[in-house]
């Protein structure tokens, strides 16, 4: 058996010869053991091969495989075995179809062209440490574990830099459950993180209720480091996985318009894909984001969990703000039955509130929502105005007389509206009070005049009686003048007219000064109040003397025109009464009456 000793302070530099000439291979070992001292250097500026059951090498020094225009590729084939605590500088491949022994040993992929973990018969590295350097960019910071999966040893460190470890639709499994284990430049634009297709993943082991850094990310279309942090229950074995789909979810079966009731939107930008492996711990996830790239959110969603085939909330959620990226936190998640993982916008709580009816032309009606947050949407009946408090939580409306809903929603700061909350509200129409009367001695007849709709009627006498009829009659227990007050009702809505009326059991009379015949039911007509008169005659004159009215009948009244019907203008009228009552007392008088219109 062949044997080669590099000592500690040895150089080896094999440049275009070797031990074979195998293609695209300068150092081809079919056979020899190979002994790299600690401290020793060897340089292969070109490919390295151990092939076959005897071809062994331990490298406890450094070992660099470039490439001077031949691939600097590490092959181990055909049942060859590598071992040692030194270290591997490899600028192109590394494909281990044989044994690999990683023992404390750092692997650096250095290459500036994209470089490949991959194997012939499926065989599964396991690296102790795992550098990932060089300068290439595009497709060429890619580090692609082709078919096959590999490992971080249970004490090694994956060092990913401004790397992309691509694991395409395979796992790269960090068996070091330290929360250091895995490290990442952050640099913004520079980020190294893992990407991964459907059915890849990023897998870590965990033994601590620490944080811990899943660098998830995606150069495919668009660029994104978006990572997540895990956080275990407690210190028992867990395995967690995650990636990142770097596309709308909808592509993959998880469709982002299937949402449930309390989220407005999910993003369709990316999502992750989240999954316990082993364990039984809750976890904390730590979602993080890019707020001027991906927007704003304030939820967390699961695919499929409780209700199938949509977005399910997550509940409450820590959304924070951060430079450069900002986070959503849900604290104990304890369901990973299904993995896809989006960030949601929640609706805020749907608002509570209540309508009374109200008076048409009411002013300065004041309604207050409840139980929600954020800027508040308000609307009214036509007709109806918002004087102030739109966009907050209570408003003031001045009312028309249309009845109608109002309604009232909350939006959070990212503009996510809640569920519309509604009520209807009655404008009621306001009466007008009028009526007449009509006496007996000390007895009055009462006549309601209101204009309609009217639903209640209260009559207040003046002399402590009171009646809720429409037309009552009232019995005065004395004579001279009494105020009497009818407030007509409807729904709540009122008018109040009062008349000063005189009561006189034998014979009595009340001359008015002014009335108002616009057409309004309310003092429309002029009329002498009188009772136990036995000759009666009103002549009624205007300023130029000119008749233009007259009667002897007590209860006749007159509406402002004249006898020719003709409508009289506003102003001062003489009138001239003879009035005899039945007991012979006298009652003529001579006076002025005011006409106004007031329409």
């Amino acid at each position: 058996m062949n044997k080669i000793t590099i000592k500690t302070t040895g150089l080896l530099m094999l440049i275009a010869i070797g031990f074979s000439t195998k293609a695209q291979t300068i150092f081809f070992n079919n056979g020899a053991t190979v002994f790299a001292a600690t401290g020793a250097v060897v340089q292969v500026n070109g490919g390295f091969q151990n092939d076959g059951a005897t071809a062994s090498l331990t490298n406890d020094g450094t070992i660099t495989v470039a490439n001077s225009g031949t691939p600097g590729t590490v092959f181990l084939t055909n049942g060859s075995t590598m071992q040692g605590n030194g270290q591997y500088f490899v600028e192109q491949d590394w494909s281990n179809s044989a044994t690999f022994t990683a023992g404390t040993s750092t692997v650096t992929l250095n290459g500036n062209l994209q470089q490949n973990i991959t194997t012939t018969n499926a065989t599964v590295t396991t690296f102790n440490n795992l550098v990932l350097t060089g300068t290439g960019v595009a497709a060429n910071k890619k580090k692609t574990l082709q078919g096959v999966n590999a490992n971080i040893g249970a004490s090694g460190i994956l060092t990913i830099n401004d790397r992309e470890l691509e694991t395409l639709t395979n796992t790269m499994f960090v068996l070091n459950p330290s929360t250091a284990a895995i490290t990442n430049s952050t640099t913004v634009g520079s980020e190294g993180y893992v990407s991964s297709s459907v059915g890849g993943r990023l897998s870590r082991v965990t033994n601590t209720a620490s944080a811990y850094l899943y660098p998830t990310g995606s150069s495919v279309v668009t660029t994104r480091y978006r990572p997540v942090v895990i956080t275990p229950a407690s210190t028992a074995a867990n395995t967690y996985t995650a990636r990142l789909g770097n596309n709308d979810a909808t592509t993959d079966g998880f469709n982002t318009a299937a949402l449930d009731t309390t989220m407005c939107t999910v993003n369709n930008l990316f999502y992750h894909e989240i999954n316990r492996a082993a364990g039984t711990d809750n976890a904390n996830i730590d979602i993080f984001y890019n707020q001027t790239a991906d927007g704003g959110w304030d939820g967390m969603a699961q695919w499929n969990t409780p209700t199938a085939t949509l977005w399910n909330n997550m509940g409450t959620v820590t959304a924070t703000a951060g430079v450069p990226l900002n986070d959503v936190l849900k604290v104990n998640w304890a369901d990973f039955t299904n993995s896809p993982y989006a960030l949601a916008r929640i609706k805020p709580n749907t608002p509570t509130f209540a309508c009374n009816d109200v008076c048409a032309n009411s002013t300065g009606v004041i309604y207050t929502a409840t139980g929600s947050s954020g800027t508040y949407t308000w609307t009214v009946p036509g007709g109806s105005t918002i004087t102030s408090g739109q966009g907050t939580s209570s408003i003031n409306v001045d009312f028309g007389s249309i009845s109608g809903p109002i309604t009232v929603s909350a939006a959070s700061a990212l503009g996510c509206a809640s569920n519309l909350a509604s009520c209807s509200v009655t404008v009621n129409s306001v009466p007008t009070a009028a009526f007449d009367t009509a006496s007996t001695g000390f007895t009055m007849n009462f006549t309601d005049l209101s204009t309609a709709p009217v639903n209640s009627w209260l009559w207040d006498f003046g002399d402590g009686g009171t009646s809720t009829s429409q037309n009552p009659s009232h019995t005065f227990g004395s004579n001279g003048p009494q105020n009497v007050c009818l407030t007509a009702s409807n729904n709540g809505c009122s008018d109040q007219i009062c008349y000063t009326v005189f009561i006189d059991g034998n014979d009595f009379i009340y001359i008015p000064n002014v009335f108002t015949p616009d057409g309004d039911n309310i003092n429309d007509l002029f009329f002498i109040t009188s009772g136990g008169l036995k000759e009666y005659k009103l002549e009624i004159y205007d300023r130029w003397g000119l008749k233009v009215f007259s009667s002897e009948n007590a209860g006749e009244k007159w509406d402002g025109r004249t006898t020719a019907g003709v409508i009289c203008t506003d102003g001062t009228y003489y009138f001239i009464l003879k009035a005899i009552s039945v007991t012979t007392k006298d009652y003529s008088t001579t006076g002025y009456i005011q006409l106004i219109r007031k329409g």
